[in-house]
């Protein structure tokens, strides 16, 4: 469970009545994302499939990490894992309600799941060994893109990791999300391809920045 409470300048914590808003939110803004195909099985999009994965993911924050949102309107949402908590544990998995998506996604889905984090988990380890925060999830509604909200998401988040010398760790899947994790001081450390697809898996690493006086 979580250890501290975080509030942050210009977001507001998720609360679960919220959830239904931000569950839309995250459907919509990965309609194209592959990894999110990947995990579906599928090269067609179901957002009805899909928004039982973003709902579990949301458990997770919400039970285990910190989920904010850009305001009462959940234009944006990001999901955060604290330092103890970057390994999602079977325990985890069931008690965020893992195991009801082999009835609402796909009977192998869990099999996908599982394949998908043991492959990035090892990458994961072996290029962000000392203690970190890990981005979850972020995603911007399709109608709110371009309109600064991912910045209102990121910025807030990594000044507080700066203030607090802690550093994170993502992932991605779209090669044009790389270039805009490298304007925070992201850094790909390991590029990879996710099992049994070609579908291309960009591990980034940013360490805390010196705050300036």
């Amino acid at each position: 469970m979580k250890e501290i409470a975080i509030k942050l300048d210009g977001l507001i914590n998720l609360e679960k009545q919220q959830f239904g808003k931000a569950i839309a939110c995250l459907t919509d803004a990965f309609s194209e994302d592959p990894c999110l195909k990947y995990l579906l099985n599928s090269e067609t999009y179901d957002p009805e499939k899909a928004k039982h994965i973003h709902e579990y993911t949301l458990n997770i924050g919400r039970l285990y990490g910190y989920t904010f949102a850009t305001g009462k309107e959940v234009e944006g949402v990001c999901i955060w894992l604290p330092p103890n908590r970057v390994d999602v544990s079977s325990w985890m998995f069931i008690r965020a309600g893992g195991l009801g998506m082999k009835r609402t996604v796909y009977p192998g889905i869990i099999e996908t799941i599982k394949r998908y984090g043991d492959y990035s988990g090892e990458i994961h380890h072996r290029n962000a060994q000392l203690p970190h925060w890990y981005l979850l999830s972020i995603g911007i509604s399709k109608n709110n893109q371009g309109r600064g909200y991912a910045n209102t998401l990121m910025k807030p988040m990594l000044q507080y990791f700066d203030k607090n010398r802690q550093s994170c760790y993502l992932e991605t899947h779209n090669p044009k999300n790389v270039a805009f994790y490298e304007r925070y001081g992201f850094k790909v450390v390991e590029i990879g391809k996710l099992p049994k697809s070609e579908k291309t898996h960009w591990a980034m690493y940013r360490e805390a920045k010196e705050l300036e006086n």
